[in-house]
């Protein structure tokens, strides 16, 4: 694996220049074979700077890398900010809850899983969660975040 490479990646990626980012993790991806341990993490970092760039098949990257990882978190984490940033809330909580089942300990899969407000109580507990009333009134109850949530703030 090209390690400075993968750095540089992920400096550029915390820096949010996206696009040096993205350059940066495909010369890492094409460095490593497709059977090597970071390859899928490599990927989800690749998928999520296209993702971030407005390249729709960078989420496919992501959800691809998650479909094959079983034990690294920080896969999940990148699907789930890909998800948020492609505006699809639901998945994007899916891809936290799946990440914190397979790593109950990854920090900030746990603190991403706290901003995205992943589950409450029910407003009605005699009706089912999935039940009209509840969805609506969750909908007016969940509390506006105190700063808009952006996919640098779940990653760092």
């Amino acid at each position: 694996m090209d390690t400075q490479a993968y750095q540089n990646a992920k400096d550029a990626l915390k820096a949010q220049d996206y696009k040096a980012a993205e350059r940066a993790f495909k010369i890492t991806l094409d460095s490593i074979d497709e059977n090597d341990d970071e390859h899928n993490r490599v990927q989800s970092y690749y998928g999520l700077a296209q993702v971030l760039n407005s390249n729709d098949n960078g989420l496919l990257q992501c959800r691809d890398a998650a479909s094959k990882e079983m034990v690294d978190g920080d896969v999940f984490l990148n699907l789930a900010c890909a998800e948020w940033e492609s505006k699809s809330r639901k998945r994007a909580i899916d891809a936290v809850q799946h990440g914190i089942k397979i790593n109950p300990d990854h920090v900030q899969l746990n603190r991403a899983c706290a901003k995205l407000e992943c589950r409450k109580k029910c407003c009605f507990s005699f009706l089912s969660r999935d039940h009209k009333l509840n969805r609506l009134f969750g909908r007016l109850m969940r509390r506006p975040p105190e700063q808009a949530l952006t996919v640098h703030s779940l990653l760092f």
